[in-house]
Parts: structure tokens; sequence; C-alpha cells
């Protein structure tokens, strides 16, 4: 990719306010097939965008180049979920950390993300919905034990306390066996 364009691109994504400006931009990089994850993720930042412009950019980006998606899913949970308000966007926000965890299964970073963002006071993602994704998901990962412990703050903080403590004790067997 030219070197003078990529810049162009990154100034017009990094600060433009118009969402139409960026839209003409983002069509010529994807006819362009710019393979860019950085350059996508500035974009998708751009404090000019709606929820569902994010949306609908994030699902054009990873259908293009499904090589970026796990980076592009996760980097769209994380800023839906920064950008929410009172638990506004977190059930989308967990939607991308899901499908960021579905396309790299043996990674614990989206499960833990998820487990991060779970309000307490306001039971957003729901209590259960999260507790049994990540459930699920110690069997997929490879570090098993960072999601049994983040699973056993989360149960023990919700007054289960002994099943949370179990979580805890099989984090701790993973963890000496080098999960």
């Amino acid at each position: 990719m030219d070197s003078k364009l990529k810049q162009d691109m990154e100034e017009i994504f990094r600060t433009s306010n118009s969402p139409n400006e960026l839209f003409d931009t983002f069509r010529v990089a994807i006819e362009r097939k710019i393979n860019n994850e950085e350059l996508y993720k500035i974009l998708l930042r751009n404090k000019a965008l709606s929820v569902d412009e994010i949306i609908m950019f994030t699902e054009k980006i990873c259908k293009e180049f499904p090589e970026l998606s796990y980076h592009i899913y996760f980097c769209v949970g994380q800023l839906l979920e920064s950008i929410s308000t009172y638990g506004k966007h977190n059930e989308s926000a967990l939607q991308y950390f899901e499908k960021a965890a579905d396309i790299k299964p043996g990674s614990e970073e989206p499960y833990l993300a998820i487990a991060k963002m779970y309000n307490n006071e306001l039971n957003i993602p729901g209590f259960e919905t999260v507790t049994k994704i990540i459930e699920d998901g110690i069997a997929r990962v490879k570090i098993k034990s960072s999601l049994c412990f983040a699973l056993a703050g989360l149960l023990i903080k919700k007054g289960e306390k002994e099943k949370g403590l179990n979580f805890k004790k099989l984090g701790e067997i993973y963890l000496r066996e080098g999960n």
C-alpha cells in the first residue's frame, strides 16, 4: 500500500467528524483491499461514528478480511464496553467478545474481558449468562486457571461463596499443572 495513501486514510479516520467522509474513505480502503488492522481500529474508534455505524464497519471489515476478525471483534467489544453508559452497550460488547472467542477458542482474553465487564449492581450483562460463558470457556482455553479465578471472584462477589471457592480450588489445581 502506498505510504502517502495510508497516511491520508489514517488522518481521515482519526480526525474526520463527517460520517460521509469516513464511509467514502472506508469504501476506498475496501476496494483497494487494504488489509491493515491498525488502520481499521483507528476508524472504529472515531467518535463521529454511531454504534450502528461501528457495527456496520466491523462486520464489513471481518467479512472482507477474516484473518483480522479476532482482533477487530475484540477491539469492538472493548470499545462498546468503554462507551457504554449504565450498561447500554454491554450486551453488544458481550456479543463481540463472544465472536472473538469463537474465532480463537484457545484464548482466555475474551472470557476475561467478559468477566471484567460484569456490573454486579446493574446485573449487566446477566450474571447467569456471564458465568455460563466463562464456565464453558474453561473447557476451550489453554490457560484454564485464569478463567477459574475470574469465575470464582464473580461467584463470591455475588454471594455464591461455596461454588466460588470450588472454582478457586480448581484454578489452583490448573495453575500447579501449568494450565
